[in-house]
């Protein structure tokens, strides 16, 4: 039996001076250089909380082709702006109402009135870095229970100085929600391998792992991966209590089983909308152009075209690592780790099963791919660097012992700290002056994240259309959170356009245009526009910038919609006309109304 050995003598004012250096970081975030949120499906979920917190139960106004088409299917009568939320993942919704309950008299978006920072979004955010500064203090456990202060002080600076979890935690991101789960789960993980080590029972420890795990699975559909890699490292890192592992698999199966039967209620598919993610998988296309078919008729997998996408997928992957891991370089060491023979055997198993959720990971995210990469809403790299900052923080520290550096007691002792932290900082340094100094000065003004959102120009469409009509845009969540209206997503084909639209008017909702984003003219190359996801739509993509040439990009002649209204204009030039970057295309010319009706 193996004792384990006691902590350093802890300096709670140097811990004290920690969690003051986070907190107050935390509230530059939220409050001086907080730009709004910018996760597509933050803002998904927050229009569900919305609901939520309205008694309408898990509901949405986001029409999703794919999610509608499967509803057909299963012969449910649904509306427009009142459709069962099927494809998102409940538990950031539920967790964001009671607060939204709470503060349900400012839902009216009103930037001319206070601002263009919508109020709820910093509630959000509030939230959001409620939830890293759990993952600090979470972490710090964790690390002092493997190692020692000094390693967990490191491991915690890091995440501390890491500005991409800063900017993770305000982003509404769902991603942001894993992050003080699975540091929870690693510091439970730690306890369960220390009791075993020590001949002592560690059933409740397992049962805690399981039931995060099934906090996980509720979170995000693609954390399924990590589940996996966390029961194979359970199975393979304790053989003498593999039935603990047991507990890890039983109990986020048992919740997959109650959430997919939910889903088959009430869409007759035990993923719901949710499917085209694991289609995705195994298809060369994206979940977002899935979700965008009117149609869930399954297309075929050829093997050749998949191994060619994981193999690709991967190899970008790899080769931008230390931007998926947030620049952290304690993070970055933990692959060392992985090759060290630490004494104690606990902590063995334990970066060992660090690196088996890892490598499952990094599978599904081959499997499914990053097109957003390290912005990307379904990127879970950044999950796991407060738990691979521990080990890589440990790993520093014992390479830079065997250096044997001539200095003083502080660069001997710590002088791998102070580079690791230094180099971690980085975009910190870049990016924090400037966005403080912004802050400081436009206060409520500050610039929005532009392209592709500007939350401030979204509300007026609210009080430009009736309560019985609906609007076609390339941004739904955007506009269904700030504008707080029933949207539905672009389908890939104009022909499913006109079927939505007559199953529509069968339920007296008509469509009363389309709102266009710089998302849709998102592409590397001009030729994109007639070949990527809104090839069909390539004339309402270049009509609004064109206008600034006196250039008609005409419409098809059967389009109605072709009343073109800016919601974000620039000027490119002293003798041009302003260019339209977000407009709404619409069948007549609209007049607000003086406030905006109950959608």
């Amino acid at each position: 039996m193996t004792t384990q050995p006691q902590p350093n003598a802890s300096r709670p004012i140097f811990r004290l001076a920690f969690y003051a250096v986070a907190i107050g970081l935390a509230f530059l975030h939220v409050f001086i250089t907080f730009r709004g949120i910018q996760s597509a499906a933050g803002m998904e979920q927050a229009q569900v909380a919305r609901e939520i917190a309205r008694g309408h139960g898990l509901q949405t106004k986001v029409v999703r082709p794919n999610a509608l088409a499967r509803l057909n299917a299963a012969q449910k009568e649904v509306v427009p702006g009142q459709m069962p939320e099927i494809t998102t993942s409940p538990l950031q919704p539920f967790l964001w109402s009671p607060l939204f309950k709470a503060l349900e008299r400012h839902f009216p978006f009103e930037p001319t009135r206070n601002g263009g920072i919508y109020l709820m979004d910093r509630a959000i955010a509030c939230m959001g870095v409620t939830y890293f500064l759990l993952t600090l203090l979470w972490t710090h456990g964790a690390a002092r229970r493997l190692f020692d202060d000094s390693i967990a002080a490191v491991a915690v600076a890091a995440l501390i100085l890491c500005e991409p979890l800063w900017k993770l935690s305000v982003s509404g991101s769902p991603v942001a929600l894993m992050l003080p789960l699975f540091a929870l789960t690693v510091r439970v993980y730690a306890i369960a391998q220390i009791r075993i080590q020590e001949g002592l029972s560690a059933t409740l420890p397992m049962i805690a792992i399981g039931l995060l795990a099934s906090l996980m699975l509720l979170t995000h559909w693609m954390a399924v991966w990590m589940v996996v890699g966390l029961v194979l490292a359970l199975a393979q890192g304790l053989p003498s209590y593999r039935r603990g592992a047991l507990w890890v698999a039983g109990l986020p199966f048992l919740t997959l089983i109650l959430w997919c039967l939910w889903l088959a209620q009430q869409s007759g598919d035990i993923l719901g909308g949710a499917k085209t993610l694991f289609q995705a998988h195994l298809l060369t296309q994206e979940p977002n152009i899935l979700q965008r078919e009117f149609s869930i008729v399954t297309q075929p997998v050829y093997a050749d075209d998949l191994l060619r996408k994981v193999a690709w997928n991967l190899t970008n992957q790899l080769t931008e690592l230390y931007a998926y891991l947030g620049h952290s370089v304690p993070a970055l060491a933990f692959f060392a780790a992985l090759m060290h023979r630490f004494r104690r055997p606990e902590v063995v198993r334990t970066m060992q099963g660090i690196g088996l959720v890892f490598l499952f990971n990094a599978v599904g995210m081959g499997f499914l791919g990053l097109p957003e990469k390290n912005q990307d809403d379904n990127a879970l790299y950044m999950v796991l660097v407060p738990a691979m900052a521990i080990g890589g923080s440990a790993m520093l520290a014992v390479l830079w012992a065997r250096l044997q550096i001539s200095a003083g007691y502080f660069w001997q002792r710590f002088g791998f700290a102070v580079i690791a932290l230094v180099i971690s900082a980085m975009p910190m340094i870049a990016s924090l002056p400037g966005d403080l100094k912004m802050g400081l000065t436009m206060r409520n003004r500050i610039y929005p994240h532009w392209p592709p959102y500007v939350p401030s120009q979204v509300p007026v469409l609210a009080r430009l259309i009736e309560p019985n009509e609906i609007i076609f845009t390339d941004a739904p969540w955007f506009l269904s959170w700030y504008a707080d209206i029933p949207c539905a997503w672009i389908p890939v084909k104009r022909t499913d356009f006109t079927a939505m639209q007559e199953q529509f008017k069968k339920q007296n909702i008509t469509v009363a245009g389309f709102v266009v984003t710089p998302i849709s003219a998102k592409m590397n190359y001009l030729q994109d526009a007639f070949t990527g996801p809104y090839s069909e739509w390539a004339d309402l993509i270049f009509r609004g910038p064109l206008l600034a040439f006196d250039k008609g990009f005409q419409p098809y002649p059967e389009f109605p919609y072709k009343v073109a209204m800016p919601l974000m204009a620039t000027s490119i030039g002293a003798k041009e006309n302003l260019s339209y970057q977000m407009t709404f295309y619409s069948d007549r010319v609209r007049n607000p109304k003086e406030r905006a009706q109950a959608q």
